[in-house]
């Protein structure tokens, strides 16, 4: 419980520090970092018991939603078995932050009763197993927007389908680890996509009838 706490006061510190100025000068300018080889997969999510907060707002308060559910988590005693992770429905290009929509989510033990408080907008529910395409990315919270762009990229030159949205699975505590030493794992619902119809075959022309002799009265 005390490392899931952790790892929510670690969010709201990143989130207050990226964008900011910190008034030093900035360091020389060395040679540029090579730039990291995209990788990407497939895989099964498997199906669990999610305790989540639905949040309306900009992404950057993850933290805080995230210090909310601990709050719940803890008063009832539930008990986590995974990694925080976050559920982004909307696109933060084309939604403006006050109106994106997304969930903050835990993994919780399979025996934990399901249940609504539509007011807190909490639950505790089944969430079922769905398939993947897959990241994962080290470096900056600040820096993930950019590998979405690789990685929807990537599920269209694979001929994959998105069915579902967003989801980071959050790996490390960023309380404890370096901005750059950040591991965040990218995931987006997808199917095999449908063969594409075959247009070549032209439709059949309707038979036509063979005009009929006229009978002899």
């Amino acid at each position: 419980m005390k490392k899931v706490l952790s790892f929510a006061i670690g969010l709201m510190v990143v989130a207050m520090m990226v964008g900011c100025g910190s008034g030093e000068q900035p360091a020389p300018k060395t040679e540029k970092p090579a730039e990291p080889v995209f990788v990407a997969q497939t895989m099964n999510v498997p199906a669990m018991k999610v305790a989540s907060i639905a949040k309306m707002g900009p992404y950057s308060e993850y933290g805080k939603g995230l210090g909310e559910l601990m709050g719940i988590v803890e008063k009832d005693k539930l008990t986590v078995v995974g990694v925080p992770f976050g559920i982004y429905l909307d696109d933060p290009a084309k939604v403006k932050p006050e109106s994106c929509r997304y969930e903050v989510c835990l993994q919780v033990a399979p025996e934990t009763k399901n249940r609504v408080d539509k007011k807190a907008g909490f639950a505790i529910k089944d969430a079922p197993e769905m398939m993947v395409a897959a990241t994962d990315h080290m470096g900056p919270y600040s820096q993930v927007a950019a590998v979405y762009g690789q990685l929807y990229k990537w599920i269209g030159e694979n001929k994959l389908e998105v069915v579902g949205p967003s989801m980071e699975w959050y790996l490390n505590d960023p309380a404890k680890a370096k901005p750059e030493s950040l591991m965040t794992r990218l995931t987006v619902g997808v199917k095999q996509a449908a063969p594409p119809s075959d247009t070549t075959k032209k439709a059949e022309e309707p038979k036509k009838e063979e005009p009929k002799a006229p009978t002899k009265k």
